[in-house]
C-alpha cells in the first residue's frame, strides 16, 4: 500500500503543477476567460489538499524520489495545451488526466473493500479510515473530471472535429498511467 500512496502523492504533486502551467499560459500566452481561470484555481486548491493528505499519510522517506520530475512534468502538461489551445486544451487534458485518476483509485480502493470484508472483526483496522480518503479523493477528481467535461460540451466541442483532442488524450492518459506505475518502484 506504501506504494500505490506513494503513487498518489506523485499524482497529487503532478495535478497542483497542471494548474500552475496552466496559469502561467494564461499569464503569458494565451489569457483564460474569468470561467476557466476560476476553474483553475478552484481545482488547483483541491489538489492542493489531496497532497496534503496523502503526503500525511506516507512518511517522506517513502515519497517517490521523482517529485521533481512530476513538478516538472504537470507544469507542462497544464502549460503546453493551454498556451497552444486556450481553455478547450485546459478542459481535455483535465478530463483525460481525471479519467486515469479515477481508474487508479478504484484500483486501490477496490482491494480495500475487498480486505475490509474480509477483518470486520479486526480491531485495529485502519482500512475504513484510508478507504475514505481514497474515496473522497475519488470523488473530487470525479467532479473535475465531469466539470472539464461538462464546459468542453457548453463550446459545443466536438472530439471529431479537432485533431489533436484524441491523439492528445491518449499520450495524457499513457502518460498518467507510466508516471503512476514509476512511482511505485521509484
Amino acid at each position: 500500500m506504501d506504494r500505490e500512496l506513494s503513487s498518489n502523492v506523485a499524482g497529487e504533486t503532478g495535478a497542483v503543477h497542471v494548474y500552475k502551467g496552466a496559469l502561467a499560459a494564461s499569464r503569458y500566452i494565451r489569457p483564460l476567460s474569468a470561467s476557466a481561470l476560476e476553474f483553475c484555481h478552484e481545482h488547483q486548491q483541491t489538489e492542493a489538499r489531496h497532497l496534503a493528505l496523502f503526503s500525511n499519510l506516507v512518511p517522506s522517506h517513502k515519497h517517490t524520489k521523482l517529485l521533481p520530475l512530476w513538478r516538472i512534468a504537470g507544469w507542462f502538461v497544464g502549460f503546453l495545451p493551454t498556451a497552444l489551445a486556450g481553455s478547450k486544451g485546459l478542459y481535455v487534458t483535465v478530463e483525460a488526466i481525471e479519467s486515469f485518476v479515477e481508474e487508479h483509485f478504484q484500483e486501490q480502493i477496490q482491494p480495500l473493500e475487498q480486505k475490509m470484508k474480509n477483518e470486520m472483526d479486526c480491531k485495529n483496522n485502519t482500512t475504513p479510515e484510508l478507504l475514505k480518503v481514497l474515496n473522497h479523493c475519488c470523488d473530487d477528481e470525479v467532479h473535475h473530471k465531469e466539470e472539464a467535461a461538462a464546459k468542453l460540451l457548453q463550446g459545443e466541442f466536438d472530439y471529431s472535429k479537432v485533431w489533436w483532442a484524441t491523439p492528445w488524450r491518449k499520450v495524457v492518459h499513457w502518460g498518467s498511467a507510466a508516471a503512476a506505475e514509476i512511482a511505485r518502484r521509484i
